[in-house]
């Protein structure tokens, strides 16, 4: 009988160490992989980089700070209307302005604006050489150019 207790007792001992090895690698699979997101298939983890001005601006300079979403949106407008890289358009100026429709200002005499003050920015943007002025609400979802 206390043989058999002995055999019965080193299996048990057997089993409780794999059991212990199993529980250690899932533990270090999981801290292992633990904050990673799945992922799309062709994309690679790297953090956004944020639009910035101007594209090879020296360091240090303004140009390589985060742009304004709104103005990022008068860029991609201005691109697609010259047939452009937005990279090749520079944000020079963003300026904070209250516009005196939901129009921005630069409503047409067909066109019904909502008679509301309207957060926004006046955006000079430079392309190609030439200046181009645009208005935004403050988010980007309207984007209006003024006559160049």
């Amino acid at each position: 009988m206390l043989a058999f207790l002995c055999v019965y007792t080193s299996c048990m001992n057997k089993n409780i160490l794999i059991i212990v090895a199993v529980l250690i690698v899932l533990a270090g699979a999981y801290f292992a992989f633990a904050g990673t997101a799945p992922q799309a298939p062709g994309t690679t983890n790297q953090a956004q980089v944020p639009v910035t001005s101007g594209e090879n601006a020296p360091e240090g300079s303004i140009h390589n700070l985060p742009a304004e979403p709104a103005a990022v949106e008068a860029r991609k407008d201005l691109a697609a209307k010259l047939g452009i890289a937005e990279s090749s358009i520079v944000i020079m100026e963003v300026e904070s302005r209250t516009w005196s429709d939901g129009c921005l200002g630069l409503g047409g005499p067909a066109e019904s604006c909502i008679a509301a003050l309207t957060e926004g920015f006046k955006v000079e943007l430079l392309a190609q050489g030439e200046s181009y002025t645009y208005r935004t609400d403050k988010t980007g979802a309207q984007v209006r150019a003024e006559a160049n």
